[in-house]
């Protein structure tokens, strides 16, 4: 589920007592940070789509349109 040892840790103590809503808060703050990622994930995806795309049409041509777009 991508929780770190240090919040595995944490969550594994939190059964010793009434820690429900603590851990649902550890829980929420993960989901938060793996759609973050996922968002961030989907706009790479297209900017690479892009790129790849403007490559198959680059044909013959010197610039290379993958460097050029890092350059920038």
């Amino acid at each position: 589920m991508g929780f770190s040892l240090d919040e595995i840790g944490q969550l594994l103590q939190l059964e010793k007592g009434l820690g429900c809503g603590e851990a649902r808060s550890i829980a929420e703050q993960r989901l938060s940070d793996v759609r973050a990622r996922l968002a961030e994930l989907r706009r790479m995806e297209t900017l690479l789509a892009g790129v790849v795309a403007d490559c198959g049409r680059a044909k013959g041509r010197i610039a290379c349109p993958l460097i050029t777009r890092l350059q920038i």
